[in-house]
């Protein structure tokens, strides 16, 4: 009976006990993940007016090349005009064809870069 009791006492203790913290270090692919991030609010229409001043510098630094818009979906190669919508959330770029001349309208958030034709 005396083993019980010790047994039984000791288990009384253990549990009236605070368990201590563990203190586990955080993996190091995880703590490279969490860096900073900034963002920057942009009105459209300011950024509209960005792209259509930098087409235009563009076009007067070197007329003879030719300009492509890179978008999230695509290339639009040998742009002949940029423009924009009132509100600057629409961009309007002329392209020629063979056929004549057209206008694509692409959102201002899906151009990414515009460039020299390579």
């Amino acid at each position: 009976m005396s083993h019980f009791s010790l047994t039984l006492a000791t288990l009384l203790l253990a549990a009236q006990e605070p368990a201590a913290p563990e203190k586990t270090a955080a993996p190091p692919a995880a703590v490279a993940v969490q860096e900073a991030h900034s963002s920057m609010i942009i009105e459209p229409k300011a950024r509209a007016q960005d792209y259509t001043q930098a087409f235009e510098l563009l076009r007067r630094e070197r007329p003879a090349l030719k300009i492509n818009i890179q978008t999230s979906s695509g290339i639009l190669a040998n742009v002949a005009e940029l423009s924009f919508a009132e509100n600057g959330t629409l961009m309007l770029i002329k392209i020629p064809f063979s056929q004549g001349s057209k206008y694509l309208i692409v959102p201002i958030e899906d151009i990414k870069e515009i460039a020299y034709s390579p």
